[in-house]
């Protein structure tokens, strides 16, 4: 039986403050939907959407704080969270909503709510673009860049301290081209934008308030998640493959501006994908058969994480494990010794450990409540 850490006992006990050794992540909490025998449905007057905060800085991984009323989406990729490097405050995007008119449907969302995590509070909430989805923050940061996936647009938010600001947001392309998230070099000059809609990544020149296209790249079908390196030289994407196939890691060259690598992960539906800080290792996230209904011939009771090691453009797979089921995203203790899996089925986190290589279930799982939608650290890259 697994050990739950329950976050309600610790909202009890009022937070000491977080240590100066700790390493945030936050996960996205959608309340809204579930999944029964492979169908998504919404939630008849469900509770309001909430995130989840913890530290991977030692095991087991310890539950900070909850913060509700925060609107997230489990539509889109794993990646509407982001948090500052001083670990100050998280931004979430939401990508859709329960239509006012008719709650059995959804609807796009443009919402993006600024959460301060010392003191565990809503900040602001800003509007972007409908199915505001995939985020990332600037090494330095002090800009975030959001994909809006039903608009085919990003939009650029300046951040100083806790003060978050829409700068503009910047037409791109066609709407069904579904823009998914953007990946950003350390050094902010370099965008990596997944079309899911296409089958293609585009390279984007990051300037002041600029995004120019400087390359766009065929990929498997469904790219979603997308990582750069520390050096900068070199992305990886997850496709979720063809609805008939399996999911696809692709190594992208930055600097020549081409596909260096593509492996197949052994198992459909690649949902979500992290790249360990220091860059060496990549968790994929797969539904593997969990979100099939039970009598079709594909239907497998668990997802599957599975562990590549990553030297220069070459991915070798080291190991995997059963999960939960409609697995959403992957994140990273500091030194890669950790790993968090969201599984919205069970509407928790379970924690794993990377000795080398070999991942290891401790046992731990985390509940998030509504079902765990989108997750990042301050160090995921």
């Amino acid at each position: 039986m697994r050990n739950s850490v329950i976050a309600g006992i610790c909202v009890a006990l009022g937070f000491a403050s977080v240590p100066a050794s700790a390493q945030l992540a936050v996960s996205s909490n959608d309340h809204k939907i579930k999944q029964e025998n492979g169908v998504n449905k919404n939630v008849a007057n469900p509770p309001p959407d909430s995130i989840t905060i913890v530290d991977l800085g030692a095991l087991p991984v310890k539950v900070v704080g909850t913060v509700d009323n925060v609107p997230g989406s489990v539509v889109g990729p794993p990646l509407s969270v982001a948090i500052t490097p001083d670990e100050s405050i998280a931004l979430i995007a939401s990508s859709s909503k329960l239509d006012p008119a008719d709650p059995t449907k959804l609807v796009p969302d443009d919402r993006i709510t600024v959460v301060d995590l010392k003191d565990r509070k809503i900040l602001d909430t800003l509007t972007t673009g409908p199915g505001a989805a995939g985020i990332s923050i600037t090494k330095d940061g002090k800009r975030a860049y959001v994909a809006n996936r039903m608009a085919g647009s990003i939009s650029i938010l300046s951040i100083d301290g806790k003060q978050v600001k829409l700068v503009k947001t910047v037409p791109l392309m066609k709407a069904e081209t579904l823009l998914s998230h953007v990946a950003i070099a350390p050094d902010g000059a370099t965008g990596v934008v997944t079309r899911n809609g296409d089958a293609k990544v585009e390279l984007m020149k990051l300037g002041g308030d600029n995004i120019t296209s400087s390359a766009v790249l065929d990929v498997a079908p469904r790219p979603y998640a997308a990582s750069v390196t520390p050096d900068g030289k070199t992305a990886v994407v997850a496709s979720l493959g063809d609805p008939k196939g399996n999911g696809v890691l692709t190594v992208i060259d930055l600097a020549g501006g081409k596909v260096s690598g593509t492996s197949d992960i052994g198992h459909e539906n690649l949902e979500g994908m992290m790249m360990s800080p220091d860059g060496r290792w990549i968790a994929g996230v797969a539904h593997a058969g969990s979100t099939r209904p039970k009598d079709a011939p594909q239907f497998k009771p668990n997802g599957m994480v599975v562990l590549y090691r990553l030297d220069g453009d070459k991915l070798t797979k080291v190991s995997e494990a059963p999960i939960g089921g409609w697995s959403q995203g992957a994140s990273f203790s500091r030194d890669g010794s950790v790993i968090i899996v969201q599984n919205m089925n069970q509407a928790n986190m379970q924690v794993f450990k990377n000795d080398n290589g070999k991942l290891t279930d401790t046992g731990q799982t985390i509940p998030t409540v509504g079902g765990a939608a989108a997750v990042r650290s301050s160090t995921d890259r």
